[in-house]
């Protein structure tokens, strides 16, 4: 059982299957192709505008991102900006910072330095003393020891 190539639910059992120029009026077939034909003329139409549409989109899609681009640049230079600026601020506010505390340090180093140099004096006197009192020990053990002989 063979099936028909125009019409593949009908069997071919008998009959054989003219083409449909052979069996419609010309007119007919004149008719159906006029209308398949303005089918595809506007499905062309249909499918230029869509590509005009979707060029259209795609340049506005463009021109949208590279605003966004823009904005997101001014953005970010602006940010760049405010944190250089907020680390200058921060950058002299540790430098005074510092100096006040160096001048602090240098006041204790000074008071320190006079208490060390006032100290070296009194050690010194302190020494000095110690030494006359040994001399004048030795002094004395000299003229007490029975082992020295007095002159």
């Amino acid at each position: 059982m063979a099936k028909n190539p125009k019409n593949p639910s009908e069997n071919q059992e008998g009959a054989e299957i003219q083409p449909a120029i052979m069996t419609k009026p010309l007119p007919v077939i004149l008719d159906e192709l006029e209308n398949y034909i303005k089918r595809v003329e506007e499905a062309v139409k249909e499918a230029r505008a869509a590509a005009k549409d979707s060029r259209d989109a795609a340049d506005e899609a463009r021109a949208s991102g590279e605003r966004a681009a823009e904005a997101a640049k001014k953005a970010a230079e602006n940010a760049v900006a405010k944190v250089r600026e907020e680390a200058a601020k921060a950058n002299e506010a540790l430098r005074a910072e510092l100096a006040k505390n160096a001048d602090a340090l240098n006041g204790r180093i000074d008071e320190v330095t006079e208490n060390l140099n006032s100290l070296e004096d009194k050690v010194k006197q302190e020494v000095i003393a110690l030494d006359d009192a040994f001399l004048a020990l030795k002094d004395r053990h000299m003229e007490q020891s029975p082992f020295f002989n007095k002159k």
